[in-house]
């Protein structure tokens, strides 16, 4: 009756699992995607990824030429003060020649449209609105012609003037021909159903799994939801292309559970239990029973009419009677962090740059008591006070804190003067100047430095795309150059079936091999087409248009098998039916005769009633000879 989101999330502090009763993480039923597309109800997707050298390396005014030297001094940027990582690009820096590249990626192998010349619908998936419309600005400066074909779509771009919702973009980008290509911040992650979408880009990374299962899902919609097929791949949609340009982790299994951002009147509140323990043998101490009275009065903001806190109101309820603040043992702070501090997200009203610069407050104050003070704390609490304005430093009390705050004294500060900056300056922190903009902008000349990668084995080596390319066609041409059977299909010579069958054994044996592990996923991931046989990999990378499919050989010999036998329709409809079996294994056994699973339909030993013993034998017989 009630249908959780696809993604259910079984964090501590929000826990769906738990709230519908579905004890260890099993939900009453569960219909994954995985089994979707083996119904065939949703699409998979191929997965191709790639980064600039930029990405990989970062930028850095040392490593550059003297001649890109020059243009960043034409620039007006001194090349020494140029220092990024790769995990910089588009959050602190932005290089002009970057974006270009990524383009021309995403062009060459996004999934066309039906005539093969035009993307099909895409969506890009960018970090921020900035960086959005510096990837529309790229596109429409490479591809200046292409007007309509590229739009950002985001909150903003969908509101009309009254700031209610308009038919905007995306209705367009829904049932339209033009936009093909929606970059989107946010807007576009979760909801949008665009069934005819066929590439999902991601220039940003996604830590949140639920949020990257979303994501992945714009992409899944099956062709027979499809209304516009020209937009499709040769008019039809059998899969969806991801791009990823941050190494997402994309293979993570989704029942592995996220670390979550813990609420920051949470952290507070665990912070003060933190240093309330180191009081518990002088409880009679100011310090202690500040720390106290500071705990009891975030308790008493818990709304006890939360419908999340009434649920478990009578196992807390005593926190709320005085005497309960009486006397302190371990287990009554431990009580307070695993029952009380997870409610403490349901506050309203919380001024959060007040409660994040108390925390900042909180966590030095411990770090103190205990030795441990990080310089990190200090640097963070003096960049908030620096950012406040004239007039409230201007205020007496507010100006001391300030000023002790910026001195060294801070580092040896004992709690009550703590205290005191809490007191002074977290209400004023609203009012805080906002960072200086030190993001950059940068035209530098880039280049794709990988494009994605082939995994061999589980765990096992992981290399990249042109590399695994390289390895592959190195083995075929060291096996094909004087291969016979190869070399009389060059010379346009006729073959028997028996010496393309060992043709197949041979390519199966030499590129199963553990260093190259040539799959059909694999061949799809490196090459972008997919085959069914090694025959027919080969006649596509070499051109060897007069190779026939190993799935062509298969049909030819069962039907001279057929030919040679006086089989009735009913028997004939069997050996069809193995002849699916033989191709989806590549082989057959006894047992397929009678379970496998193109035969199944037929019946329990079916076999047996059209074939004699004499006839099983001699099919077994026959297959062997076929068994690549």
């Amino acid at each position: 009756m009630i249908g959780l989101t696809a993604t259910p999330a079984d964090f501590v502090d929000r826990d769906t699992f738990l709230l519908f009763d579905c004890p260890d993480g099993i939900p009453t039923f569960c219909y994954p995607y995985s089994q979707a597309i083996e119904d065939k109800v949703l699409v998979d997707y191929s997965l191709y990824k790639a980064q600039t050298n930029f990405q990989r390396e970062g930028i850095k005014g040392i490593d550059l030429t003297e001649e890109e030297q020059n243009l960043l001094i034409e620039q007006g940027i001194d090349p020494d003060e140029i220092d990024y990582t790769g995990t910089d690009i588009e959050k602190k820096v932005s290089d002009k020649d970057t974006l270009r590249k990524q383009w021309a990626e995403i062009w060459d192998v996004c999934l066309k449209d039906e005539s093969g010349q035009l993307p099909g619908k895409t969506i890009i998936f960018a970090m921020t609105q900035a960086h959005a419309e510096r990837l529309m600005i790229a596109f429409e400066e490479i591809h200046p012609q292409f007007k309509d074909l590229v739009r950002v779509i985001t909150s903003d771009t969908e509101r009309v003037r009254d700031g209610s919702w308009g038919d905007g973009l995306i209705t367009k980008f829904k049932k339209r021909d033009m936009p093909r290509i929606a970059i989107s911040v946010d807007m576009l992650d979760t909801g949008i159903d665009v069934p005819e979408i066929v590439n999902l880009v991601f220039m940003k990374p996604v830590r949140s799994r639920i949020k990257l299962e979303q994501m992945i899902g714009r992409g899944t919609r099956s062709n027979e939801v499809c209304k516009f097929k020209d937009r499709l791949p040769e008019g039809v949609k059998t899969e969806f292309k991801i791009i990823d340009f941050w190494e997402n982790d994309f293979n993570k299994k989704a029942e592995e559970t996220n670390k979550q951002t813990v609420p920051v009147h949470v952290t507070v509140f665990n912070t003060r239990l933190n240093i309330a323990r180191l009081y518990l043998n002088i409880q009679d101490s100011e310090n202690f029973q500040t720390t106290i009275a500071d705990l009891r009065e975030m308790v008493n903001r818990i709304p006890q009419d939360s419908f999340q806190v009434k649920k478990i109101l009578p196992q807390i309820s005593q926190v709320w009677e005085d005497s309960y603040w009486k006397f302190w043992s371990q287990n009554k702070l431990d009580f307070l962090r695993m029952k009380i501090a997870p409610l403490l997200r349901f506050v309203p009203n919380v001024d959060v740059q007040a409660e994040t610069f108390t925390s900042k407050v909180e966590r030095l104050k411990y770090q103190i008591l205990t030795d441990e003070v990080a310089e990190s704390t200090i640097e963070s609490i003096n960049e908030d006070v620096s950012r406040l304005p004239d007039f409230v430093i201007e205020k007496p009390f507010c100006k001391e804190s300030a000023e002790f705050c910026m001195s060294g004294q801070i580092r040896k500060a004992n709690p009550q003067q703590l205290n005191a900056v809490i007191r002074n300056l977290a209400p004023e922190m609203k009012n805080r100047r906002d960072k200086e903009n030190l993001f950059i902008t940068l035209d530098l000349p880039d280049f794709i430095a990988t494009r994605g990668y082939i995994t061999l084995s589980e765990g096992g080596e992981r290399i990249y795309v042109e590399e695994y390319r390289e390895r592959v066609e190195q083995k075929i041409n060291s096996l094909v150059e004087n291969h016979p059977t190869v070399l009389a299909i060059r010379r346009g010579e006729d073959v028997f079936d028996e010496q393309l069958i060992l043709l197949e054994k041979v390519l199966r044996q030499t590129l199963s091999a553990a260093d190259v592990q040539l799959t059909k996923d694999n061949i799809h991931k490196a090459y972008g087409f997919r085959v069914n046989s090694f025959l027919g990999f080969i006649r596509h990378l070499l051109e060897l248009e007069s190779l026939p499919n190993y799935e062509t050989i298969v049909a030819r010999k069962f039907d001279e098998f057929s030919a040679q036998h006086n089989y009735n329709d009913e028997q004939l409809n069997f050996l069809r039916a193995l002849q699916s079996e033989f191709l989806r294994k590549n082989k057959l056994e006894e047992v397929d005769l009678y379970d496998g699973i193109a035969v199944r339909n037929f019946g329990m030993n079916k076999v047996d009633q059209l074939f004699t013993k004499d006839d099983k034998a001699k099919i077994l017989q026959f297959t062997r000879k076929l068994a690549a």
